[in-house]
């Protein structure tokens, strides 16, 4: 193998920037110009429409490939565009970071790929593959109460929703939601990752427990990096999930709307019954 990329699904609001961050900064590591490539999820619509890019015009390509052509930086939006377009170009991207001297490991961290159905994560991985390339997947998850409300929160925030006033009556209108569900099916996340790839290559924990020196050491053991057990107290595009205590009765509804989810995580990491606050209306 000439390397490995990691394929970050998230979840949202589960510390996918502190783990991105985490893996970008060892030394080997070059995880390329953004953040979030946001490349494959723009293929399923509904809430993650948004994330495709429109074609840009006939000058802003010719500059584009100019730039290219001169070893320069092409905008950030015509190269999320040209991978969502000519997917061949996303593997290529990342085949050439792999190809600088020193470069051992590379990724795309991108919340949204939590929703990636079997199919698309196998193309994924055989077309990695085909290059000589191995993928490692990093799923991450968060108790789904305090995970809808920092979503809800930033959604807010961002102006996609428009608030009430009131964060309960916000959010016991929008959990239930496309939005809500296509960033909270942890479970279905969890079986389409297991049917992809081997246990080896998929590292599943829980955003409570991620930072902590066990925490960070099974990561750096995954991504085989030296382990940086202060790293833990870097926080990276945080958001918190509120501060004023839920109605219980809302609490109660919305993890049982979801107890798949809880039932699944439950049966891989049963410690959830005491980390989450919320898993006590699923699995007591």
């Amino acid at each position: 193998m000439t390397g490995t990329f990691f394929l970050g699904l998230g979840g949202q609001k589960c510390g996918s920037s502190w783990y991105q961050a985490y893996l970008a900064r060892a030394q080997g590591s070059d995880f390329g110009r953004l953040g979030e490539y946001q490349i494959w999820e723009s293929d399923l619509g509904g809430p993650f429409a948004r994330y495709r890019v429109p074609e840009p015009s006939a000058l802003q390509k010719a500059k584009a490939r100019l730039k290219a052509k001169a070893g320069l930086a092409i905008p950030r939006d015509y190269l999320r565009w040209d991978m969502q377009t000519h997917r061949p170009a996303y593997f290529d991207y990342f085949e050439g970071l792999l190809a600088r001297k020193g470069v051992v490991r590379t990724g795309d961290v991108t919340p949204s790929y939590a929703a990636l159905p079997p199919a698309m994560l196998t193309g994924i991985r055989d077309g990695f593959a085909e290059r000589d390339i191995a993928v490692k997947v990093i799923f991450a998850m968060r108790d789904p109460v305090a995970r809808l409300r920092s979503q809800l929160k930033m959604d807010l925030d961002k102006g996609y929703l428009n608030s009430s006033g009131d964060e309960a009556a916000d959010l016991a209108a929008f959990h239930a939601g496309a939005e809500a569900a296509a960033r909270t099916r942890y479970d279905m996340t969890l079986d389409a990752v297991e049917q992809v790839f081997e246990a080896e290559n998929r590292h599943i924990c829980l955003f409570e427990e991620m930072t902590t020196p066990d925490g960070i050491a099974d990561l750096s053991r995954f991504a085989d990096i030296p382990a940086d057990p202060k790293a833990g107290g870097q926080q990276v595009n945080a958001r918190g999930s509120g501060g004023n205590p839920l109605p219980e009765d809302l609490t109660r509804a919305i993890a049982q709307h979801y107890a798949p989810v809880y039932h699944a995580v439950a049966a891989r990491l049963p410690q959830i019954a005491q980390v989450w606050p919320s898993a006590r209306y699923v699995l007591s």
